[in-house]
């Protein structure tokens, strides 16, 4: 009451102060007479204020409660409307075809999409086999999908969910908040006809008359009528109030379904990209196996059709060094222009290189890519686990180094792949030694500068420094040089250029396949090397002289000591084909092969006295093709090709002794029951 009274007052003195400035104009009739009007309005309101006898409550605490949840509830629709709208790029905007073509421009995916597609094409139509070009237009495809399907699930999120959400609080909430007003209004009326109640009923007391009594008794037919349309508001209120506390489970459906329009709209964008990233993929694998420095050789063999088994840099510039000619002087020793050498590297590298395009390359430019192309490989070219067991090779006495390398290059740890580059490799190595008349290049030099490009250590054990290693190393590169025919006597002899690719490789790329993409090197597989084995050939009659390149004839006459017995070594059963002859004498043969004993490899040697197998003769009853078409006819007096395991005669022996393989009985047994 008393802040009603204030409020009064305040009112009381705004007009007193508009009276008083109206007074200076002419009409002062009027404005007393509003002035009278306006008091008498303001008595009215004091009375009916001041004599009130007490406030009626509009609603009980249980409804006072849920009030205050629906105007939480209001509150949270209103930030949860506003937030969705602000993540609407085209909220309002409308859904015909215009708008939505309008909103699907102003997308950033779609944008992005026209442009990648746009500059495909611009790419592609100058270079019809650019990946870049296929794969930006493949994006963009991609890129402008997931515009339309953004522009379509914020369509679908505007309609179904903030719509509804603005229906809640344009409809809902406002009847609610309506009706609370008029019963505000209600309440004060019916609070209003009490306080004259109270009134007439104390003249009445005070005065008394008929005319009194009947005053009251109308008073209060009055204040029941009001007394029933507060109630009437009451009961509405309450049932919209109850009614919108139970739409809690619609309006979290509309959340619900908006996480079901975010699922659809992030799915479609991941179904997109799975069916695009397959064509992306396929696009790739036409340029599959570039960058070609770097790559290992067997992804480098598998990348592109070289059906010759020899990586292309390697062939590719030999060939062109063995059509210039090899009597340039210096070659692999002096450096090349530095220019020449990286223009030579990116034409590599861009498959636009082939044979024609190397002429104008001069000698020491194609050797500095070579070393360049065997330096950069993931592992080295003789066998990343194999760097120990070649060091150890190199401080070998020369009498054992020849049954080491051989061992190596047959070990299982050297990829097939290795070992047919090693061959090609080394044949070219020792063409170039031949000439070191003309070209001052010598095995030893070869080797020398050869060495560290072909076996290094993966894994730092020894000193940098230690020069003892390298000279090892060197050693065993020279002998491999030097004795190339013999190392490899059983494998063929292709020519360079043999199966080289005429077009560049940026023309032959290919997808991987399951089976090799090169024809069978004439290499043996590992089954091959164990149970195919062939006698070892006589040894050569050339006659080395040179003793750092053959073993000391002082070997033969080694004491027989250490040597197994002939009882003791296993005999080799030939099987019946026709690439292993028969032992038509009734002699034992013998078969190189490594040791199993914690992958050393043991010293061959044959027993003392026991002579050597004689040389395979060809059955006549069973003629088999020739594997190495290349080789001297078989009348002449040279031996049958055979497997990597066999292990030939060393040079400079005499004719009556042979070196042969040692393995226990056991182990053979294994091996053999293994195979089979």
């Amino acid at each position: 009451k008393l802040i009603l009274l204030d409020s009064l007052l305040q009112e009381t003195y705004l007009l007193i102060f508009h009276h008083r400035t109206v007074f200076s104009s002419d009409s002062s009739a009027e404005v007393i007479c509003k002035m009278k009007k306006s008091m008498e309005k303001l008595k009215v309101r004091i009375d009916q204020n001041l004599n009130r006898t007490e406030k009626s409550v509009a609603l009980p605490p249980e409804l006072e409660k849920i009030e205050e949840t629906i105007l939480t509830y209001r509150q949270v629709c209103q930030t949860v409307h506003k937030k969705f709208s602000e993540c609407l790029q085209g909220a309002g905007k409308g859904t015909d075809g215009q708008s939505i073509e309008r909103r699907l421009k102003k997308t950033l995916d779609f944008s992005l999409g026209q442009s990648l597609s746009e500059q495909g094409r611009l790419l592609t139509k100058q270079s019809s086999s650019s990946c870049l070009g296929q794969v930006l237009q493949e994006t963009g495809g991609v890129c402008t999908a997931v515009g339309q399907n953004l522009v379509q699930y914020e369509i679908s999120v505007e309609q179904l969910v903030v719509q509804e959400l603005e229906t809640v609080l344009k409809t809902d909430l406002p009847t609610i908040l309506k009706e609370r007003r008029q019963l505000d209004q209600l309440i004060l009326e019916l609070d209003t006809a009490k306080a004259r109640l109270h009134t007439a009923r104390q003249e009445d007391q005070n005065q008394g008359g008929p005319l009194t009594g009947a005053k009251v008794d109308r008073m209060e037919e009055e204040l029941d009528d009001m007394a029933r349309k507060v109630e009437q508001a009451r009961d509405l209120l309450a049932t919209d109030m109850m009614a919108f506390m139970s739409k809690d489970a619609e309006l979290a459906k509309l959340i619900a379904k908006f996480l079901d329009f975010k699922l659809d709209y992030h799915s479609s964008i991941a179904d997109q990209v799975l069916l695009t990233q397959p064509k992306v993929d396929a696009i790739l694998l036409t340029k599959r196996g570039f960058p070609i420095f770097g790559s290992s050789l067997a992804s480098h063999l598998a990348s592109f059709p070289l059906h010759s088994g020899i990586a292309f840099p390697l062939q590719l510039c030999i060939t062109r060094l063995v059509r210039l000619g090899l009597e340039e002087e210096g070659l692999f020793r002096l450096a090349a222009g530095s220019s020449k050498v990286k223009k030579l590297r990116a034409e590599l590298e861009a498959g636009l290189c082939s044979l024609p395009s190397l002429e104008t390359a001069d000698h020491h430019v194609l050797t500095a890519t070579i070393k360049s192309y065997l330096r950069e490989l993931p592992d080295p070219l003789m066998g990343a686990d194999l760097y120990q067991d070649w060091v150890e090779t190199g401080q070998l006495d020369e009498e054992d180094r020849f049954d080491a390398i051989w061992n190596l290059l047959q070990h299982e740890q050297l990829p097939r792949e290795n070992y047919r580059n090693i061959q090609y490799l080394f044949k070219f190595l020792q063409a170039v030694s031949s000439l070191e008349e003309k070209n001052k290049m010598s095995a030893s030099n070869l080797a020398i500068v050869i060495t560290p490009n072909v076996i290094w250590e993966c894994e730092s054990v020894h000193d940098p420094l230690d020069v003892t290693v390298g000279s090892a190393l060197a050693q065993v590169v020279e002998l491999i040089i030097t004795k190339y025919e013999w190392f490899f006597q059983n494998d063929a002899s292709l020519p360079w250029d043999h199966l080289l690719p005429t077009s560049p490789l940026g023309l032959l790329c290919q997808p991987p396949s399951t089976s090799p993409s090169f024809h069978p090197s004439p290499v043996p597989t590992t089954r091959d090397r164990k149970g195919k084995g062939k006698k070892a050939p006589p040894p050569p009659s050339t006659d080395f002289s040179s003793p750092s390149s053959s073993p000391s004839p002082s070997r033969v006459t080694s004491s027989p000591s250490h040597l197994p017995s002939p009882a003791t070594l296993p005999r080799t059963e030939s099987p019946q084909t026709g690439h292993q002859p028969n032992n038509t004498n009734g002699q034992s043969s013998y078969q190189r092969s490594k040791s199993a004993e914690g992958g050393k490899h043991k010293t061959a040697s044959q027993p003392p006295n026991q002579p050597p197998p004689s040389p395979p003769q060809p059955t006549p009853s069973l003629p088999t093709p020739s594997l190495y078409p290349d080789l001297p006819p078989q009348d002449r007096t040279f031996p049958i090709p055979a497997p990597r395991s066999v292990k030939p005669a060393i040079p400079s022996k005499p004719e009556g002794i042979t070196r042969n393989a040692s393995m226990r009985a056991a182990d053979q047994a294994r091996k053999d029951s293994t195979d089979l």
